[in-house]
């Protein structure tokens, strides 16, 4: 009995932690996207969510910049050790203007290498046909390829939102 009183008075302790935290969590979360959307498109002046149907599944949200500079396109995709979630921003031109990583569970140093440059940085400047050229990382091969499905699946969602001003 005293056993069940300690379990829930501990249970009632944490959820009230919880709701406590859970607040300030998700305020740094959104301050952590709007920075690495920053990063993406340093010329942007604000970005706005915006909705469209038919958006791969793999696509997590949509934002067009106020200023017309181009869109960020959040994407995850499967790789050697789980889920990779990516930003990518693609101007108006359909150019990838920068993209990185936000989140992986790649192993560490034989995975890694695929987001980090000078392999990353090829997608810059590259339209979707572009980055076909672009080849993996030897000993990567699962992870460069999830990686380049995520950046395949921005340019669907870019060429679905891209007549949206």
């Amino acid at each position: 009995m005293a056993l069940a009183l300690v379990c829930i008075l501990i249970s009632g302790v944490l959820a009230l932690g919880h709701s406590l935290t859970q607040p300030v969590i998700a305020e740094a979360a959104a301050e952590r996207a709007e920075k690495a959307r920053k990063e993406i498109i340093p010329g942007a002046d604000e970005f706005v969510l915006i909705t469209a149907d038919n958006l791969p599944k793999t696509v997590s949200g949509v934002y067009k910049t106020t200023n017309n500079t181009g869109f960020i396109i959040m994407v995850s995709s499967i790789g050697y050790g789980g889920e990779i979630r990516l930003i990518c921003g693609i101007d108006n031109t359909g150019k990838i203007i920068r993209n990185m990583v936000l989140a992986h569970n790649e192993t560490r140093g034989l995975g890694t290498p695929v987001f980090e440059d000078p392999h990353a940085g090829q997608y810059w400047g590259k339209d979707a046909n572009g980055i076909e050229a672009i080849q993996a990382i030897s000993g990567a091969t699962i992870s460069s390829t999830a990686y380049k499905e995520g950046i395949r699946d921005a340019f669907k969602a870019y060429e679905i939102v891209k007549g949206m001003r």
